[in-house]
Formats: C-alpha cells, structure tokens, sequence
C-alpha cells in the first residue's frame, strides 16, 4: 500500500529542495517544517482504488452480460492494466470496487495473470444507477489516507510521480492527470459506415500554476464560451483545452472522500463532484463566529455542509505554506488564500494514455498494442501467454490469451485472440479480434472484424469488415461484408458517441 522509496525520496527532495528563508523571523518556521514534515514523510501512505463496477454501456457491441473490466486487451483483461501500473509504482495493495455479482468472474480472471499487488475486493450493489461517486461513498470507511483513484478502463505507461509530487508540494486537495487525445483517430470501424464523434472535456487550466480552474464536457457548451471574471483576476493566464483527455487517475486528499461521504446527492465523480470541487476552490472562511444548529432530535450540524469544515489548516499549516516556494507568490496571499486547491498535471506528450471505454477505442488499443507493447510492459510480460495453445507456424505479429487454441494449417496475421476461444484448422484470419470463448469452424476468411463474447463462426463463412456480437452463431457458408450481426437486432447500425 505504500507507494514506496522512490516516492517517499523524490517528495522529500522536492518538497525541501524549494524552502527558502525571506528574512531571519522565518528561520524558526522553517526548522518545524523539517520536522513536522519529516515526521509526516516517515508515514508517507496512499491508499489505491481501482474503481471497476461500470457495466460498459458505451460497448454493447462486443461486452454483452460481462463486466468491462474483463473485456481482453492483448493478452489480458482490461482491468489487468490499471493494476499493473499500480504495482509498477510500488503499490503492495489495491482496492478494487466491483458489483457483487462480478466479483467471483473478476477474480478467475486474474487469478491467471502476473501481478503482484494483493486485492481488496469491495463489493457494490448490483444497481445500474450506482455512480462513481456513489463507488467511492460506499467505500467511504476504508479510506484511511491520502489516495488514489484510478478507473478500470485506462491502458497506460505513465510515470505518476510527477502527479504525485504536484499534489504533494502544493499541499492540494485534489491532482489530476491529463493526456492528448486522439490515440483512436486513425483507426476503421468495422461494420456499416458511421460517424463517430469523441467525447471531448473544455478544461481550463492557468499556465504559471497548473491550477484547475473548470473542466466539463464540450457537449455542455453552446457557441460561445463565458469565462467568469473571478477565473482571470490575480491569477495569470488561463489555457483552455479542448484535446486533452481526462485520464480518469486521481489524487485526493483524505478530508474529500469525508466530504463526499456527506453529499449523498451527488452520484457520479467525474460529471458531478468533480466540478463541484474544482468551483469549492473559491470558498472563504467566514470571520464570524456561526452559530451552532441542533436538529431536534439533538444531533449537532454545525457547518457540515460547509466544504472548509472538512479542511485541515491550522496555524501552523498557513506558516508552513508561506515558507515554501510552491505558494508561488512573493508579494500576496499563498494561493489567493485558497485552502480548497485541485491542479491538472499533463502527461508527456510521448506517453501512451488510452481510455477502453467505447468500441472505437477497445478496437484501437487491440490494433496497436503489438507496436507499443514494449514501451507499455516491457520484457516481462509476453504477447502469447504461456498457457496458450498455438499450433499454427503462419503466424504474424499475433496476441495471445490465456488457454486460446490456434490450430495448425492457419493463416493468422495482425490479430488478437481471447482467452479460451478456439480456431480450428484452414482458417484465414487477418487484422481481427477474437474475442472470449468464441469459436471459429474450419475454411472461414475473417478480415478485419470483431468477433464477439462466445460468438460461433460456421464452417465456410466470408467475413470482412463485421462485427459480430455476443452469443452471435454465423450460419455456415455465411458471406457478409460491412455487417454488425447482432442478437439484438440482426441489422443494427453502431452507435458508438
């Protein structure tokens, strides 16, 4: 659970590095915050949580009943990723919130994996109406900590050190990460001809401090975009980005999930409470004494709505804040006198950040993985599991799940094949998925396709550019071209935005 020395050094070195002294009456100040803040350091600990309870609805196409977490990306289930970088930043162990219903599938599925980080699985209502934040409220008394937020969905080779120092050396309520968009933008979708239109977040972010100064979805904008005057006063210039996509990787103090813990009408993180917390930053202590409130059954409510009720910043904190650098003003207030702080932290530009949360993209990390595996995972974890069965000597640059069987007299090129799926002898596949326990019969052309949760190709069919959905059975000798066959609808055309 502790994220480590790598950590606890850097922070140390950034956070002492940049202490300075502006006359003699600070040096008193600054020998207790090396104290103080030697003590904090020695207990350095953020807790993980991976929140993985979503049912994928962006991704009926391909997900079927299963949980999104467990949609294959290369070689392993999807929700294998977030952990993996977890454990690559010295996390020991990881909350992982599932619904009930999913935990026991979730669990087989990296029971066969290489990890090396101990599961806490917190289990949710099985409720399709249960966000986010809903998530992290449920959880609310296993937060001991400083922690992060991470979604299932996020393949990535990230350093998060530098987010986390940023949240450490401004003393922040909140950090989060933000990557350049576009990574699906080259990529063909099978099946009829759509348009597809990305999700895109307008965030506002001011140069000189990274600090976050709005963030919600460009659907939400009409023409013209009104920037509130208070944004621009005494704090530099504002940036506003309209391609840079939100990670979903979050770092947030201990006191936030307390606060969260109280606003029971907020439901989801990202769309409610994240904007709620980002617009707190502007909240001031009051100079009056406010009264107490008592309910009538006698229970006391004094500020509890108050979101700077929740907020540490005692005497001692404000001295320590106008000693370091990081306050980032010479002449005025530390930080407007802000104690609510959310910053944005953009990743290199050369960083490999995908989020798997709608079929464009589950498709895209799929046709690009063999390419970047390396910088991804390195040499440690292999493109063809060994527990897959490969019998095939025509292969090229082909994934591999776990107890896949590819048999001999196949041509498979440019192609990813999922856990337990079968493809038996004189098949031809090319640029496709193979999903999950899908089964494909002998003389079948496959090109360019997404072949579903146990979906059954016949003997002698003809696909090229389809999609095949879940529990889909290709009737033998079946010739179809720029197709989504579906359970659902035989003809339905993908809705993908």
């Amino acid at each position: 659970m502790a994220l480590g020395r790598q950590c606890w050094l850097t922070s140390i070195a950034a956070r002492t590095a940049v202490l300075r002294f502006r006359c003699c009456s600070r040096v008193l100040a600054y020998l207790n915050y090396i104290i103080i803040f030697s003590i904090k350091m020695s207990s350095c600990e953020f807790q993980a949580v991976v929140l993985a309870a979503g049912r994928g609805t962006r991704l009926p196409e391909v997900l079927g009943d299963s949980p999104k977490c467990l949609l294959p990306v290369g070689p392993y289930p999807l929700i294998w990723y977030p952990l993996n970088m977890l454990s690559r930043h010295n996390f020991t162990e990881v909350i992982v919130v599932v619904q009930e219903q999913d935990k026991l599938e979730i669990q087989l599925s990296l029971e066969h994996t290489p990890l090396k980080v101990k599961i806490d699985y917190a289990t949710v209502p099985n409720d399709s109406d249960f966000g986010t934040a809903d998530s992290l409220r449920y959880i609310y008394d296993r937060i001991k900590s400083d922690f992060l937020v991470v979604s299932c969905d996020i393949v990535s080779n990230v350093s998060l050190y530098p987010l986390i120092n940023k949240f450490r050396a401004d003393d922040a309520s909140l950090a989060l990460l933000l990557f350049k968009s576009g990574f699906e933008s080259d990529v063909v979708m099978p099946g009829p001809k759509t348009k597809y239109k990305p999700e895109r977040d307008m965030i506002g972010i001011h140069t000189a401090t990274q600090r976050l100064a709005f963030i919600f979805a460009a659907s939400d904008c009409e023409d013209t975009l009104n920037i509130k005057r208070h944004l621009l006063k005494n704090k530099g210039q504002l940036d506003v980005y309209g391609r840079l996509l939100d990670a979903h990787i979050y770092v947030l103090k201990k006191w936030v999930i307390n606060y969260l813990h109280r606003k029971e009408q907020i439901s989801t993180f990202k769309g409610e409470f994240l904007p709620h917390l980002i617009r707190k930053q502007h909240a001031r202590r009051s100079t009056k004494i406010a009264p107490d409130t008592t309910s009538e059954l006698g229970v006391g409510t004094k500020h509890e709505d108050n979101i700077l009720h929740y907020v540490t910043h005692t005497a001692l904190d404000q001295k320590l804040t106008q000693t370091s650098l990081f306050n980032q003003s010479l002449s005025h207030i530390p930080y407007h006198g802000d104690v609510v702080r959310c910053f944005a932290v953009q990743a290199p530009k050369d960083a490999i950040g995908v989020r798997v949360n709608n079929t464009l993209s589950f498709l895209a990390i799929n046709r690009k993985l063999a390419g970047i595996w390396q910088e991804l995972c390195g040499d440690a974890h292999p493109l063809i599991s060994p527990g897959a069965v490969v019998k095939s000597t025509q292969t090229k640059d082909i994934i591999v799940a776990d107890n896949a069987k590819l048999s001999e007299k196949t041509s498979l090129n440019f192609s990813v094949f999922g856990p337990n799926c079968i493809v038996h002898p004189k098949n031809i596949v090319t640029n496709s998925i193979i999903m999950a326990n899908a089964i494909v019969e002998e003389g079948c052309n496959i090109n360019n396709c997404i072949i579903g949760y146990r979906a059954q190709i016949k003997s002698g069919s003809v696909l090229n550019n389809c999609l095949i959905g879940p529990n889909y059975v290709v009737e033998e000798g079946t010739k179809s071209q720029a197709l989504q066959l579906s359970n659902a609808d035989q003809y339905m055309e993908i809705d993908i935005q």
